[in-house]
């Protein structure tokens, strides 16, 4: 009886030799570009879709203009033009230090937009609403409206205009209409508007819509879309742009900012001055009151005594008095302007007001403290408008007029101190000369008095009238301290972009494809190409077996049958034998695989085939027992089987068939479908057999049950010489690979070899990369003339396979 034995594997040599056949490769710069390329239909389609998403986008996208205006900010030496501005300078403290971070804040506050809002009348648009857009009808329509009556100004307002038939209509909602002349009130909870619009303007497909916000929330849009920046550090020029739908608005915008911006500096400037005049005026009516009161005085005096004519022997002492006396004025004068100037200055109302010197004190330390106190009052309110007062800067900046108003005081303070003395000199050196005077009658030095106190109000209602015309000068020449350097100008369109947005979308449409190729490939479990076998398992690939288009698949080989399968199948019969070795008599193939449905049974039938046509006698055992295909696609159904003899109910000579129309092959039937094939294979019966088989055939190919699923192919291999392993591209999974390797590394199935299966050799599931070059020579469907029957293939018949799927 013979007995299952364990068959000797094939040296070491000869695996090395199988193993070269097709060593790991990475995928070439080529086939990189051919995996890409076959996908080209995917690319043209999606690059197609965006760029015309992006026409669609540009098409119907309200277009945005850019307008911008150049503005020179003036520095204290550039704002002098000449010799009249430094006399202009000479007559008032004041002096602007140019500061452009805190000229830009203030070009941008919400206050200065605010001017420009309500000068341009902004807080009113008008648009014309189409079917897809919205135009902005700005200064090119007859719309208009305007508050009869408004209680709330915080509050929006919007009103729509349709055209039905030939009126005009507010629509209020759907099929909610009312119809409106021009010049008609629309009543508000919190107001009344009053419209006008030509009703011919009107068009009926479209919307026409009136829309009034509120001052503050238009000047912060505006606000949040001006962009100013300094052109170099080495300029004091800033450059102004906004982006507006129209660019007529864009424009107006900047030329008026750029008015109302150098109003404020004028208005900033004559605030000074205008304080100076008032101080002036007030000084005036004063002086006038006081004159009045002398001259009546005077008047009633000479009514009452007449003039008094001086005495000539006196006329030197009295000169010299009159020079004391001149003297004595002038400290009174100069006395009078400190009391106000203190006055001014300690008054809590004028706490943050500049200090008016319209007189010459004589005194330059005090000129020079003022100067300070002025520069940083004007400090403060510069800061003022672009920082609140709890801020660090502006207590810092408090501290410092502090302790300048403070010195100021003292310094008064110590010049008063000098007047008096210097007053009681005078006083007591005219109180000499006066003795001399005594003879002279006392209702002429009454006269004299009066004289001498119209002389000092008149002087200084002079000096008054003097610095007030000078003020006046002063204030008609005030001029902004910025000059545009061109009227504002509208530039290109600078949204949509058009050459950036075509652009991005074709990226876009081209890196679409790329990702979703690469998502195939990162989330594909199955095996696709060569290098995916041989990267995992050592085990040899001895063949490939093409894609067959056909659905049922027999015997595709034949006696003088040229096609790619065939060709493909003498392939394999000559690295079998490079895989047999030498001194095999009868080898015994196990073909087999991990999970059904791999075409093992095909390339059993097929592999028999091709070594009955070449001579060899040929049978096919049918050792799977649990789900037989091959008796069953040959239309022998009811043929005895391994079965039969294996329960003993035929025998051995009477069960191999031949099969028709292939000479020197032969199959023997599984038979009937047992309850325990494992059993039945572990049989010492089935040794019997297959020595019997060994006598009659020069093959033996057993086509055996999955060796992933069943016991049945490691039982059968013990009689076998070498096993063919089927893996199918694009249906066997990658996970069973370590298995195969497994297999093949500890020797548990007698030389392995790895056929593959239903190859797709062009498209993108190509299986030597993503190219349709055939791996041994020759290409698939047309190189050599190698093809199936007698199809001609066509030029397009080419270019269509380089795509296919």
């Amino acid at each position: 009886m013979t007995t299952i034995t364990q068959k000797a594997q094939p040296t070491e040599q000869k695996k090395n030799v199988l193993q070269d056949v097709a060593p790991p490769a990475k995928l070439s710069g080529k086939e990189i570009v051919y995996k890409y390329i076959v996908f080209l239909p995917l690319f043209i389609v999606s690059i197609s879709i965006a760029l015309t998403v992006a026409y669609i986008n540009i098409r119907y996208k309200v277009p945005i203009f850019s307008s911008s205006i150049s503005l020179l900010i003036k520095d204290d030496k550039s704002s002098r033009g000449g010799g009249e501005d430094l006399i202009l300078e000479n007559l008032t403290t004041y002096k602007k230090k140019t500061n452009l971070a805190n000229e830009i804040e203030m070009i941008k506050s919400n206050s200065m937009i605010s001017r420009v809002v309500r000068i341009l009348n902004l807080n009113w648009s008008y648009y014309n609403e189409g079917n897809i857009k919205r135009v902005e009808l700005y200064g090119n329509t007859s719309i208009h409206a305007n508050w009869v009556e408004l209680k709330d100004s915080s509050i929006a307002a919007s009103i729509i205009l349709v055209r039905k038939r030939e009126s005009v209509y507010i629509e209020y909602g759907p099929n909610r209409y009312k119809r409106i002349f021009s010049g008609d009130i629309v009543e508000y909870p919190f107001g009344k508007m009053r419209i006008f619009f030509d009703p011919a303007e009107i068009a009926k497909d479209n919307k026409y819509i009136i829309v009034y916000q509120p001052t503050t929330l238009v000047a912060s849009s505006i606000g949040g879309g001006l962009q100013i920046r300094q052109l170099s550090k080495e300029t004091s020029i800033l450059a102004l742009s906004i982006n507006l739908e129209v660019p007529q608005k864009g424009r107006d915008i900047l030329n008026t900012l750029v008015n109302v911006y150098n109003d404020v500096n004028v208005e900033d400037k004559n605030k000074i001055v205008d304080n100076t005049i008032k101080f002036i005026d007030d000084q005036l009516n004063v002086l006038t009151g006081e004159l009045g009161k002398i001259e009546d005085n005077l008047q009633i005096f000479k009514q009452q005594n007449g003039i008094v004519p001086l005495e000539s022997q006196s006329s030197i002492e009295f000169g010299k008095s009159e020079g004391l006396k001149d003297k004595v004025i002038a400290l009174d004068v100069k006395s009078e302007v400190i009391k106000e100037v203190r006055d001014y200055i300690s008054s809590p109302l004028k706490k943050h007001e500049k200090i008016i010197t319209p007189f010459d004190i004589a005194d330059p330390t005090l000129s020079s403290l003022i100067s300070q106190y002025n520069g940083l009052q004007l400090e403060r309110e510069v800061l003022l408008k672009t920082t609140p007062e709890e801020n660090y800067l502006f207590k810092r900046l408090e501290g410092q007029l502090e302790k300048s108003r403070a010195s100021i005081l003292e310094d008064l303070s110590n010049i008063s101190k000098n007047n008096l003395t210097l007053n009681k000199t005078y006083q007591d050196q005219n109180d000499q000369l006066l003795s001399k005077l005594r003879t002279i009658p006392e209702k002429e030095r009454e006269y004299l008095e009066i004289m001498r106190q119209e002389g000092i109000k008149e002087k200084e209602y002079l000096f008054l009238l003097q610095k007030r015309e000078e003020s006046e000068i002063t204030r008609a020449s005030t001029i902004g301290n910025s000059v545009p350097i061109d009227p504002a100008v509208s530039g290109g369109q600078v949204s949509p972009d058009v050459q950036g947005t075509y652009r991005s979308s074709f990226v876009i449409g081209f890196l679409i494809p790329i990702i979703f190729i690469y998502l195939i490939d990162l989330l594909n479990d199955k095996i696709i190409v060569r290098n995916d076998i041989a990267r995992v398992t050592t085990a040899p690939i001895i063949g490939e077996v093409a894609h067959h288009s056909s659905q049922n698949r027999v015997l595709v080989v034949s006696n003088k049958d040229r096609s790619v399968l065939a060709e493909q199948f003498r392939i394999l019969r000559t690295n079998i034998g490079f895989l047999l070795g030498i001194g095999v008599k009868c080898p015994v193939l196990l073909v087999t695989s991990s999970i059904a449905g791999e075409g093992k049974t095909f390339c059993s039938m097929n592999l028999a085939a091709v070594w009955g046509i070449a001579g060899k006698k040929t049978v096919i055992l049918e050792l799977d027992l649990r789900k037989p295909k091959i008796a069953k696609s040959l239309g022998l159904i009811n043929e005895k089987g391994i079965t039969h003899f294996m329960l003993g109910q035929v025998n051995a000579e009477s069960i191999p068939i031949p099969i028709p129309n292939t000479e020197n092959l032969y199959i023997v039937p599984a038979g009937l479908v047992p309850p325990n094939p494992s059993e039945m294979i572990m049989d010492p019966r089935m040794g019997e057999f297959i020595a019997y088989l060994k006598t009659q055939f020069d093959l033996i190919i057993i086509d055996s049950a999955p060796v992933g699923l069943v016991s049945d192919s490691k039982i059968i291999a013990q009689l076998c010489d070498a096993t063919i392993y089927i893996i199918r591209q694009r249906f066997t999974v990658k996970k069973q690979l370590p298995f195969i390797n497994e297999l093949y590394t500890q020797n548990l199935l007698p030389s392995i070899g790895i056929l593959v299966n239903d190859v797709k050799i062009g498209g993108i599931n190509s299986y030597y990369g993503y190219g349709y070059g055939y791996g041994y020579g020759y290409s698939y469907n047309y190189s050599y003339n190698y093809r199936y029957g007698s199809e001609r293939i066509t030029l397009w018949t080419k270019v269509k396979s380089l795509f296919k799927i």
